[in-house]
């Protein structure tokens, strides 16, 4: 979503989204925060990560309630209801604000004071959040140092988008300086994972649909599954390559190519297509298989 996108009727998606559909949280003291409700914002501050990824100034002005506001007004409001006891478990909730802060936030200055009155170290945060991906992904380091295929899910597949969410949000905090003793090779590492995962994921998928009758609509299925592997992967290496955190072999690199032709060639079967018979199929189908294409996009041709 770039800062010029429009919805129906030319008005700018970035101030539709920020006029429309933010509110005000009220926090302890009776003060209030402006953020994004969560009937509206399926993950906390996925709006305005995106909104920053795609150049949007803090500065930007909108109006919000008749009142004259800016997006950094919307990050001082993720910053006041941002609580680490809450969220620094939680895989599904914590990438997002990563980014978000990660993006705005040096590490020389990334302590502040919460709305209930809680110091924040955001520090700490990322160590955590490393920690969760770790542990999400010990299965599969194991079997990909001993050589073996993957006979299961890992837990790090329960996490939003198999922990692609995490493991991007984890590359934006090192570009970004907080790798602390040992961060950085520990990422590296995930990544080198991730790349394994390329091929032990979709040998798995593969099972997965064998094993069991097949679906009505199984290629729609089958080709969101891959979908989404390839083109959150790609996002991650396009990062991490282009920012410089990664230096892939040359395996490595011809695999990466390998993927990224199949990506495009899933993205060209989607454009010959109609996705009318996925909408029919599956609502929850279509609206994955619309955001993941979003994704892969965004991964081939990252700046």
């Amino acid at each position: 979503m770039g800062r010029t996108f429009t919805v129906t009727g030319g008005r700018r998606a970035v101030d539709y989204l920020l006029e429309t559909h933010l509110t005000l949280v009220p926090t302890p003291g009776g003060r209030t925060a402006l953020a994004f409700p969560e009937d509206v914002e399926i993950h906390p501050n996925m709006f305005l990560k995106t909104m920053l990824e795609a150049g949007v100034p803090l500065d930007h002005p909108f109006t919000h309630e008749g009142r004259r506001r800016t997006l950094r007004e919307v990050l001082d409001g993720a910053r006041t209801l941002f609580r680490p006891t809450q969220v620094a478990g939680s895989p599904n909730m914590l990438p997002w604000s990563m980014i978000a802060f990660a993006r705005t936030t040096t590490p020389l200055k990334a302590r502040w004071t919460n709305g209930w009155g809680e110091a924040v170290d955001f520090d700490p945060v990322v160590e955590a959040a490393l920690g969760l991906m770790e542990q999400g992904s010990l299965p599969l380091m194991h079997a990909m140092r001993e050589g073996q295929p993957l006979a299961s899910k890992a837990p790090v597949h329960a996490f939003t988008c198999g922990g692609m969410h995490m493991l991007y949000a984890l590359l934006t905090t090192m570009d970004a300086g907080y790798r602390g003793r040992d961060r950085l090779e520990r990422t590296r590492r995930q990544v080198d994972l991730l790349l394994w995962r390329m091929t032990a994921d979709i040998e798995l998928m593969g099972r997965f649909f064998d094993e069991r009758p097949p679906p009505v609509g199984r290629h729609w299925f089958e080709l969101d599954a891959k979908l989404k592997l390839y083109g959150h992967a790609e996002e991650c290496l396009a990062l991490a390559t282009r920012h410089g955190l990664v230096t892939l072999t040359a395996a490595q690199q011809a695999q990466r190519r390998e993927a990224t032709v199949a990506l495009r060639g899933m993205l060209e079967e989607m454009e010959k297509k109609t996705l009318r018979e996925a909408r029919a199929l599956h609502s929850e189908l279509y609206r994955q298989l619309v955001g993941d294409a979003c994704h892969a996009r965004h991964g081939l041709t990252f700046a």
